[in-house]
């Protein structure tokens, strides 16, 4: 199954001319132009036709070229190219050295000049934006002074058009996450320039790990997981990108959330902080932004945060201050991130504080907060955590924590070592002032009342056994909150997907929830923080193909759903709407030229239903309302009435348990 089909004729404006060739039929997709008619488009196309039909061949040999020269590992997703204006390769994903890469990317860019060239005041057809030659489907993103392409073969990669153009859309967003837009203007003054000397083996790492995201192989994040304690353990890969949210911890109970939510406005509040965030792996805890919705960040920020920080190697171990830029935020300027992992040992759980400010009195005070968090919080003192991981992995008793520590330095654990008792826990005190008001102080272990549903056993039961010698090791009394975290990151979360697949009669299912974040107006699109909740694929779908024909079904049920129809036509129609509405404030914004990330963070319409009927082996059903969307693969014996009932009961039910699987009271620094 293929979200891209054949353009239909009927559309408002030509966005097809076929040229056939006496190999193959290339087809060409572009925007509309400036054209007075549609006439005159067809007479411009005709008349160039031959010129065109002669470059088939040539995008024949580019397919050949990819599998002879880049040998992509089988089922690792579609090949994404970076190259300048001038045709110059910045990135390749498979391949190796760019440099093997420069007649392919001259072919590519002298395609688009082709088309471009088409460029008077009747037939102007504006930029390429996709070409199928047979199997080959090759999308084409472009922004000022950058090209980017995906080459799928329909073997390694979607054949989704939209699909593919999301992860052109994140890895454009992920350079100027790390260099900011001003290579456009290093480009427009010097279109030679060598954009690899800037970006190094760190921005080339964080590209291969966020288009890994599209195409990850489920049971492969299961195995990074057993040795990987800041890896999420139940991510959900391409659905977060699907359903434009994050993921978040689950389940936890609400009140123990909000009270580490307003620890960290009393921590961490300053005239220079403007986000704070509790992450495990690539998972979110809590948010505290500011409050005006406006300055509120994108999901597609937040995707980039959390991968960028999740996939860092060094953070278990060491603190990070980094400069960072937010695309849909201010992509004309850097930000200034400070990571630390508060307790590497059990969770990953790990802080991330955002500022504006640079300097180095600015670092030490997120240091302090940091630390501050940690002591509230009932953790050990980072220096005590460390010696004692060192001594496991000298010593090589401990297997439980089989991570490399051997780099970890003593010498710098000083900085850390501040007294232990130098404040109560925040926990602790909330406790004692409950008692002193009626008893509104949030008890020792995470308690639902009984309204809650089957959820309400996994946060109150005791964790499973464990060896007595773990028992002996265990030393320092865990908060409420840390204790409630550890339970949420026991595998019982099978269990739990486990009830919710079988109310619905389901074999995969993902769900997008949309909540406000305290202050903002409900009457407003803005100020909402988008959350997603879902099994990953597994049995039946068990190879890579699959699982992105899932994704792909689910991605062309979205659009009917936003659109209407989920045809090439549509979807570009409904693009050229986001494009020239940027941001409503006043920095800079890249949401012109990434705007299927504005299509799919738009909130969904109200009660709409789709389904799909495919080989009479599942039934792919949509519904979406005013604040969720539902997704969801079931037996092809299911009718589609009753299927659609029983996922009408399913999003009944996690709508019911919204406060323990989501965070459900997003704060402000004003809260």
């Amino acid at each position: 199954l293929s979200a891209c089909h054949n353009v239909h004729n009927a559309s408002t404006t030509l966005r097809e001319d076929r040229y056939v060739s006496q190999h193959q039929t290339l087809s060409l997709i572009m925007p509309a132009g400036a054209s007075k008619s549609k006439k005159s488009k067809r007479q411009a196309a005709r008349g160039r036709g031959r010129e065109l039909s002669s470059n088939s061949k040539a995008l024949s040999k580019i397919s050949d070229y990819t599998a002879e020269t880049t040998t992509p590992p089988k089922d690792r997703g579609p090949n994404v190219i970076i190259l300048s204006s001038a045709g110059k390769p910045i990135f390749v994903r498979h391949g190796g050295d760019e440099d093997n890469w420069s007649s392919a990317c001259g072919l590519l860019q002298g395609l688009r000049a082709n088309v471009l060239s088409f460029d008077d005041v009747d037939s102007s057809l504006g930029e390429i934006q996709s070409i199928r030659a047979g199997n080959t489907l090759i999308v084409f993103l472009n922004t000022k002074a950058l090209m980017l392409v995906a080459i799928s073969d329909g073997e390694n990669g979607s054949q989704s058009e939209g699909w593919l153009r999301l992860q052109l859309e994140y890895t454009y967003a992920q350079v100027i996450f790390t260099l900011t837009d001003q290579i456009q203007s290093i480009f427009e003054q010097s279109p030679s320039y060598d954009l690899r000397t800037m970006m190094g083996p760190n921005v080339d790492a964080s590209l291969r790990n966020l288009l890994d995201q599209f195409d990850h192989h489920d049971s492969d994040e299961g195995k990074q997981c057993e040795t990987d304690i800041s890896a999420s353990s139940y991510s959900q890969g391409a659905a977060t990108f699907l359903t434009a949210g994050v993921e978040c911890v689950f389940p936890l109970n609400p009140e123990l959330r909000d009270s580490t939510s307003q620890l960290l406005i009393d921590t961490c509040r300053g005239d220079n902080t403007l986000f704070a965030l509790l992450v495990v792996g690539t998972r979110l805890v809590t948010i505290v932004q500011p409050s005006n919705p406006t300055s509120q960040l994108h999901t597609s920020d937040l995707h980039l945060i959390m991968t960028f920080v999740g996939r860092q190697p060094g953070l278990l171990t060491n603190e990070l201050w980094f400069p960072v830029c937010l695309p849909r935020f201010d992509s004309s300027g850097f930000l200034y991130a400070y990571t630390s992992c508060l307790d590497p040992v059990h969770t990953g759980l790990s802080i991330v504080l955002i500022s504006g400010n640079n300097s180095t009195e600015q670092f030490k005070v997120f240091h302090s907060a940091a630390d501050e968090v940690r002591s509230n919080l009932g953790l050990p003192p980072i220096g005590s955590v460390r010696s004692s991981m060192s001594s496991k992995s000298s010593t090589g008793d401990d297997k439980e924590t089989a991570t490399n520590w051997s780099d970890i330095q003593d010498d710098s654990d000083s900085d850390y070592d501040d007294d232990n008792d130098r404040r109560d826990s925040i926990l602790s005190r909330i406790s004692a002032s409950g008692k002193r008001t009626s008893g509104q102080g949030i008890a020792p272990r995470p308690l639902l009342g009984e309204r809650q549903l089957s959820m309400t056993n996994y946060l109150t039961h005791n964790p499973r056994p464990r060896p007595k010698a773990a028992e002996q090791k265990e030393t320092t009394q865990d908060g409420p909150f840390v204790t409630a975290l550890k339970i949420a990151l026991l595998p019982q979360q099978e269990d739990i997907m486990s009830q919710y697949l079988e109310l619905a009669s389901a074999v995969h299912f993902t769900f997008r929830c949309d909540i406000y974040v305290q202050g903002s107006s409900e009457t407003s699109t803005e100020g909402m923080l988008t959350q997603c909740f879902g099994p990953p694929l597994s049995f039946p779908f068990t190879d890579i193909q699959s699982q992105r024909k899932v994704w792909d079904v689910y991605q062309r049920l979205s659009l009917r759903l936003r659109l209407g129809s989920s045809s090439v036509e549509t979807c570009y129609d409904a693009l050229d709407m986001f494009q020239g509405h940027g941001s409503s404030n006043n920095l800079g914004d890249i949401t012109n030229d990434c705007p299927m990330q504005a299509l799919l963070e738009s909130p969904p319409n109200v009660h709409g239903v789709t389904y799909l009927q495919e080989d009479n082996e599942w039934l792919y059903v949509g519904l979406n309302g005013k604040f969720f969307e539902l997704y969801a693969t079931l037996p092809a014996t299911v009718k589609p009435r009753e299927g659609t009932a029983y996922c009408a009961r399913l999003v009944r039910k996690l709508m019911g348990d919204e406060r323990i699987l989501f965070l459900s009271n997003p704060l402000t620094w004003n809260s």
